[in-house]
C-alpha cells in the first residue's frame, strides 16, 4: 500500500510539472500509470481503462486551475479564444466519454496507443510550428468543429487536451506561451464535464476499487492531485525560460515507451 501511495505521488508530481511546462496536460502520464497500477491490483482489464481515464481527467480538474491561475498571472490565456472554443470543447467532451463509457476497455487502450503514438511522432520531429494562418477561422462552425475535436479526442484518452490545441493554436499564429496558457484553461472544460459523464455512466459497474463514484476514482484523483497541484504552478512559472524543443523530444521517447509496454501487455505476454 505503502509502494502504491509513493507511486501516485510522484505520478502527480511528474505530471503536474509536465502539464504546466509544456501545456500537454498530464493526462497522458496518469492514464498508462494508473492502468498499469490496477492491472497489477487484479483489476478487471475490462474497466481498468474507464478508471483510468475518469481519474485522469478528476486529476485534471484541479491541476488546470493551479496551472490557469499562474498563465493569467503571466498574460498567456487569449479569453478571446476561450469563449470562441469552449462551447466546441464541452460538446466534444461530453459525447467523446458517452461513447468511452459504451466501448470496450481493449479499444480505449488501442485508441489510446493510436492517439498517444501520434503525439509522440509530432513532439519528436516538429521543430517549428506549422502556420496555416495569421488567425483562427472567422466562421464559427469551422471553430466548432475544430474545438469539437479536440475535446472528442481528448476526452477519449483522459488528457486536457494541450497536445492537440497547443499545435492547433500555433497553426493559428497564436505564439507558443499563449497556446500553453489557453490550452491549460480550455483542459478544465474537457476535464470537468468529460469526469461527470463518467462518474455517471460507470455508476452501475460492480467490483470497481474502493472509492470509487462510477469509474472516477477519488483515491487516485486525491493522491495525484496533492502533489500535482503544486509542481503544476512551477512547471508554468519554468516555463517560460526553457527549451521545450529539447523537453519535447524527450517526453516523446517517455510516451513512446509508454506505448511499447501497453502493446506488450496486450498483445504478446
Amino acid at each position: 500500500m505503502t509502494s502504491l501511495i509513493i507511486i501516485f505521488l510522484v505520478t502527480g508530481i511528474i505530471s503536474g510539472f509536465m502539464a504546466g511546462l509544456l501545456g500537454v496536460g498530464g493526462g497522458i502520464i496518469i492514464v498508462p500509470i494508473s492502468y498499469f497500477v490496477l492491472l497489477y491490483l487484479d483489476y478487471s482489464s475490462d474497466y481498468a481503462m474507464h478508471i483510468s481515464i475518469a481519474s485522469s481527467l478528476g486529476v485534471i480538474c484541479f491541476t488546470s486551475i493551479s496551472s490557469i491561475r499562474s498563465h493569467i498571472k503571466l498574460g498567456n490565456v487569449n479569453f478571446s479564444i476561450l469563449r470562441t472554443w469552449s462551447p466546441g470543447i464541452v460538446l466534444g467532451s461530453v459525447l467523446g466519454s458517452y461513447g468511452a463509457s459504451l466501448i470496450s476497455g481493449q479499444i480505449l487502450v488501442n485508441i489510446f496507443i493510436l492517439l498517444a503514438f501520434l503525439i509522440a511522432l509530432n513532439m519528436a520531429f516538429q521543430k517549428d510550428p506549422i502556420i496555416i494562418s495569421k488567425d483562427l477561422p472567422k466562421f464559427k462552425l469551422v471553430n466548432l468543429v475544430i474545438s469539437f475535436l479536440i475535446g472528442f479526442m481528448s476526452v477519449l484518452i483522459g488528457i486536457g487536451g494541450g497536445s492537440f490545441s497547443v499545435p492547433t493554436l500555433t497553426m493559428f499564429s497564436k505564439k507558443i506561451y499563449e497556446a500553453v496558457g489557453t490550452s491549460a484553461a480550455l483542459g478544465f472544460f474537457i476535464a470537468f464535464p468529460g469526469a461527470i459523464i463518467l462518474m455517471l455512466s460507470g455508476s452501475n459497474i460492480d467490483n470497481l476499487p474502493p472509492f470509487s463514484i462510477g469509474y472516477l476514482n477519488l483515491a487516485i484523483v486525491l493522491l495525484i492531485s496533492s502533489t500535482s497541484i503544486f509542481t503544476a504552478n512551477l512547471g508554468a512559472k519554468v516555463s517560460v525560460n526553457v527549451n521545450k524543443v529539447t523537453l519535447r523530444r524527450i517526453f516523446s521517447i517517455f510516451l513512446l515507451f509508454t506505448c511499447i509496454s501497453l502493446i506488450i501487455e496486450h498483445y504478446i505476454i
